[in-house]
């Protein structure tokens, strides 16, 4: 199993509330993915090679931008809808982890919940310890 499936294997068997994970090129096309078996995806995959071909675009001009050395490097990017987050991170300079997480507003809250929280920590320990291979 090469290091892109493992990322995908252990980010599923992390957190069930990852529907969907993607690795893809600078390009937007998806080379590697995994998808939850009982999950239903609310966008089609044909949006979702959208949407990873402009966040390829967007990670570029990230890594171009003036305010660069001021801010440091991007780590990653969520962008929160009411039903799914989507989180895109570099795993190295040619690709891409894409990852769809259920965002169903958690229950038994004193006042109105905007979805669940992304432990962005973990993830990118899972992505650093299995780059540590390569």
């Amino acid at each position: 199993m090469g290091r892109y499936e493992k990322v995908l294997n252990m980010l599923m068997d992390y957190d069930e509330s990852i529907r969907l994970a993607i690795i893809s090129n600078t390009s937007g096309d998806i080379l590697w993915h995994s998808k939850r078996n009982d999950a239903k995806l609310q966008v089609p995959i044909a949006e979702t090679k959208k949407a990873l071909k402009r966040e390829s675009d967007d990670w570029i001009d990230r890594c171009k931008t003036a305010d660069r050395a001021a801010l440091g490097r991007a780590l990653y990017h969520i962008t929160s809808f009411e039903k799914t987050k989507r989180v895109t991170l570099p795993i190295d300079a040619f690709h891409l982890l894409f990852i769809s997480v259920d965002n169903t507003p958690m229950k038994n809250t004193k006042n109105k919940s905007y979805g669940k929280l992304v432990e962005m920590g973990k993830i990118l320990s899972i992505v650093d310890f299995v780059n540590t291979f390569e």
